[in-house]
C-alpha cells in the first residue's frame, strides 16, 4: 500500500469553514470602528459643552465653544473667543482637534446650526453666536467614514441641556 499524502475532502471542508469563522469573528470590530470614533467624538463634545455651561454657572461669567468645521476643530472659550479657556486636563489652552487626535482621526464636524459659536451666561442658558437666546435646539453634526454614519449633539433652548442623537 501506498503511503499517499494529501488533504481529504472532510479536512478541506473544515479549514473553510474555520477561516469563515475567523473572517466573521474580525469583521465586525472593523466596520464598527468608525461607529465607535464617531460615539467617542459625540461624547466628548457633549462633555465639553457640559464643562463649559458648569463653568459658566460656578464662575458667573460666560463660557462657551467655537466649531471651525473646515479644521475639524473646535475650542472652549472664557468671557469671550479671544480669552480660551484652561483645560482641566492639561491645563493648556481648550483647544481639540479632531485631526490632531488619534481617537478621532477621519470625523468630521460637518456643520452647526448656531453660526457655529455657543456660549452660556451665568444661568447656563444657550446663546448663538449673534448673542440671542436660542429659542430652538442648537445642533452639531458629526460624521464619519465619509457621511456613511452620522450623530447630533443638541443643546436645548433655555436650559441648554446637551444629549446626543
Amino acid at each position: 500500500m501506498k503511503n499517499l499524502k494529501g488533504v481529504t475532502l472532510i479536512e478541506l471542508i473544515m479549514m473553510i469553514l474555520i477561516l469563515g469563522i475567523l473572517a466573521l469573528a474580525i469583521m465586525p470590530k472593523t466596520t464598527a470602528e468608525p461607529r465607535l470614533r464617531l460615539e467617542a467624538a459625540c461624547q466628548r463634545i457633549a462633555l465639553d459643552l457640559r464643562y463649559a455651561q458648569e463653568m459658566s454657572l460656578a464662575q458667573q461669567v460666560k463660557f462657551g465653544a467655537s466649531f471651525d468645521p473646515a479644521a475639524e476643530a473646535y475650542f472652549v472659550y472664557r468671557v469671550s473667543v479671544e480669552t480660551k479657556a484652561v483645560d482641566p486636563q492639561t491645563r493648556n489652552d481648550f483647544d481639540v482637534s479632531f485631526t490632531a487626535l488619534n481617537e478621532f482621526k477621519g470625523m468630521d464636524i460637518a456643520g452647526t446650526n448656531f453660526s457655529n459659536k455657543i456660549e452660556f451666561d451665568s444661568t447656563g442658558a444657550p446663546y448663538d453666536g449673534s448673542g440671542i437666546i436660542l429659542s430652538s435646539q442648537g445642533v452639531i453634526t458629526i460624521q464619519a467614514a465619509g457621511g456613511a454614519y452620522s450623530r447630533t449633539v443638541r443643546i436645548e433652548p433655555k436650559t441648554g441641556k446637551v444629549s446626543i442623537q
